[in-house]
């Protein structure tokens, strides 16, 4: 089994299903592992709001319609626990010249 196949696999068993949106494309139900760790951050007042990583699977995005299979900060958003999070980063985790998984930092 490739590496890539075993994160997949590995956030497909321990993962939490969350929900990928993108702007004209229907929405997109990933498995995601949340990253120890995160912060909260002001946004003013003394409202807060959480930040912290996601390790996401590639196999819903690879089996899916979207002609783009990578996430991307400037056009997606992602719903964890029936909150909607804005993207504020994506770094693919590379074995090599492929990619594993991709890492998601999110706040909302």
């Amino acid at each position: 089994m490739s590496i890539v196949a075993a994160v997949s696999r590995i956030i497909d068993q321990h993962g939490e299903t969350m929900t990928l949106q993108r702007a004209g494309h229907t929405d997109l139900a990933v498995k995601g592992k949340r990253v120890a760790g995160g912060s909260t951050e002001p946004i003013g007042g003394t409202a807060r709001q959480q930040e912290f990583d996601v390790k996401l699977s590639l196999t819903q995005l690879l089996a899916s319609a979207w002609a783009s299979k990578a996430p991307s900060a400037s056009t997606d958003s992602i719903v964890i626990d029936g909150r909607v999070r804005a993207i504020l980063d994506v770094r693919p985790l590379r074995h090599g010249a492929d990619v594993a998984a991709y890492v998601l930092t999110v706040a909302g």
